[in-house]
């Protein structure tokens, strides 16, 4: 009976991941390899080396958003988001000394102030190809602003443009979900994930949720995200290439 329990776990840990449920995964294979009754199960070693994957991507010390319900940006139809405004004023402009002083003053201000700097300046080091400046200043407005759906989505697109960590990003792309379920983007991000995960890995078990968070992207597209929509065609066009390939 026991042994048949440990199974079931051990199936649950597996699908909740391959379906984006990291968080889940994570709280799950911990407490199961905390079981001094699983170290003699044939599985313990392989949920083990998951959940030191999974802690090898900041699993383990990830800020843990509160109850507390905050109203999320909404994305515009050119996919810009207000919170960006800043930096778009700076590429227009490319006057250094007026960047950084709206910067500085963002800096001393409220603690929302000092998330969205802490969010521009990775915007700004993003573009810049600075990438380890950008993960620690993405990193900071999450820290600042556990509950602002668009600096995990944000971090979650920056990783998977830069072929970074998918383990990291589909952890990153669940908190923005859960915190602005209505929002495309992050559908889409978090299918981008997915197909990262399945060229890597070869594990086609990732394909099922990568099909499903595109199709609930497309589906939560207004009628004006029409950059968003191409997007999502010609990544599902592409999708079909590949399987062509390897299937």
């Amino acid at each position: 009976m026991v042994i048949k329990q440990f199974d079931e776990q051990v199936q649950q840990i597996n699908e909740l991941f391959l379906n984006g449920h990291a968080k889940e995964s994570y709280q799950l294979a911990k407490a199961l390899i905390a079981n001094s009754a699983f170290t003699k199960h044939e599985s313990f070693p392989t949920i083990q080396q998951h959940v030191a994957l999974l802690e090898a991507n900041g699993y383990a010390n990830m800020p843990i958003p509160t109850a507390e319900k905050v109203k999320q940006s909404v994305e515009r139809t050119d996919g810009s988001y207000p919170e960006r405004d800043v930096l778009a004023a700076y590429i227009g402009s490319e006057d250094d000394q007026q960047f950084g002083k709206v910067v500085d003053e963002l800096l001393a201000g409220s603690i929302e102030a000092q998330a969205n700097a802490y969010y521009t300046m990775a915007e700004y080091f993003a573009l810049a190809e600075e990438h380890d400046k950008a993960l620690v200043q993405y990193a900071e407005a999450i820290k600042l602003q556990p509950n602002i759906a668009l600096f995990w989505g944000a971090f979650a697109q920056f990783l998977s443009r830069n072929e970074g960590s998918p383990y990291l990003a589909l952890r990153l792309i669940e908190e923005a979900i859960q915190l602005d379920s209505m929002n495309p983007r992050w559908y889409y991000i978090q299918g981008n994930i997915f197909f990262q995960l399945v060229a890597t890995t070869k594990n086609l078990s990732y394909l099922p949720a990568l099909e499903e968070a595109w199709e609930k992207a497309k589906k939560r597209c207004s009628a004006k995200q029409v950059v968003l929509k191409v997007d999502i065609a010609k990544s599902n066009d592409l999708l079909s290439q590949w399987k062509k390939q390897m299937l």
